[in-house]
């Protein structure tokens, strides 16, 4: 079976082609964008949508915010003359909260007295219980 391009599927029904050329849009935006934005905040505003001729940018920071506002007019300007249809801006703050930020782990030391309590503990146990496997593992890894 021959594999299907995706522009081919995206394309075979209305609903799913005007969604292709809205996203087409939005990516032509976002290079746009790029392209006209100060040096300083390239790769810091994002497009998000563009519905009714609004154009909405999101940015991380509020000073950012502001300083994109000041220079809207100019931008618009030069996405009307990029061919864009761009009644206006609205620009949004949107904090990204990463939650796949690793926290190192805490390394912690087990003293000598405390080593020697959980060995007699081990030792106290049962040899094929779970707990005493786990602390004859735990004492052989902090050594």
């Amino acid at each position: 079976m021959a594999a299907t391009p995706i522009h081919n599927l995206l394309g075979s029904t209305e609903a799913l082609a005007r969604l292709h050329d809205h996203a087409a849009r939005l990516v032509r935006l976002q290079n746009a964008v790029e392209r006209y934005l100060p040096d300083n905040m390239r790769g810091a505003v994002s497009v998000a949508n563009c519905q009714d001729g609004i154009l909405s940018l999101h940015v991380s920071t509020p000073a950012l915010a502001t300083r994109l506002k000041m220079s809207l007019e100019s931008l618009r300007a030069q996405l009307m003359q990029n061919h864009e249809a761009i009644l206006g801006i609205r620009v949004k703050v949107r904090v990204v909260h990463s939650s796949t930020r690793e926290i190192p782990p805490t390394q912690r030391q087990i003293g000598a007295q405390g080593k020697a309590a959980l060995a007699a503990l081990g030792d106290a146990l049962d040899a094929g219980s779970p707990l005493a496997q786990a602390l004859r593992k735990l004492l052989k890894d902090t050594r």
